[in-house]
């Protein structure tokens, strides 16, 4: 004699009825927070890269015409060619994109929030709306300080 068993149909335990925006977008799940600071980084890394070749096309070739170089404005390299002042100001924010913009959020974002609660075995953060407020605030930092770029001026080449 033969027993069959009898199973019934039982939901995953792992669904989540939230919507995209919220589950993805505006998360106070660690692993999600740290996965979008991950994606910023590597976003602010590459926007760090992108000023290290103008930076390098200016010292392999001086007072040339950069390619691409006609998109910047002429205070910051008329025909092309790089000014002065936009190479301090190259050299001050590559240095600003990458240290506190690319390497921080690494460090702070996806090792402290993606991987040292999974280490320690913490379902989650203590307090996960700052962790999210702490994203947020970053990446509207991060912006910010690319636009006040864009509209500062050196004051060395004002005239007095």
């Amino acid at each position: 004699m033969t027993t069959v068993a009898a199973t019934s149909h039982v939901a995953h335990a792992h669904h989540d009825d939230r919507s995209f925006v919220r589950k993805y977008i505006f998360s106070t799940d660690h692993k999600i927070i740290g996965i979008q600071f991950l994606f910023v980084s590597l976003f602010f890394l590459l926007v760090g890269g992108l000023l290290a070749m103008q930076m390098r096309w200016q010292l392999a070739f001086p007072g040339k015409p950069m390619p691409g170089g006609g998109i910047l404005p002429d205070t910051m390299a008329p025909g092309g060619v790089l000014l002065p002042e936009y190479y301090i100001q190259l050299v001050t924010m590559h240095g600003t994109f990458m240290v506190f913009f690319a390497i921080m959020p690494l460090l702070v974002g996806v090792y402290a929030n993606f991987l040292i609660p999974l280490k320690i075995g913490a379902h989650d953060m203590a307090f996960p709306r700052i962790n999210m407020a702490s994203f947020w605030s970053a990446l509207l930092a991060g912006f910010s300080s690319r636009r006040s770029w864009a509209c500062w001026r050196c004051p060395c080449s004002r005239a007095p």
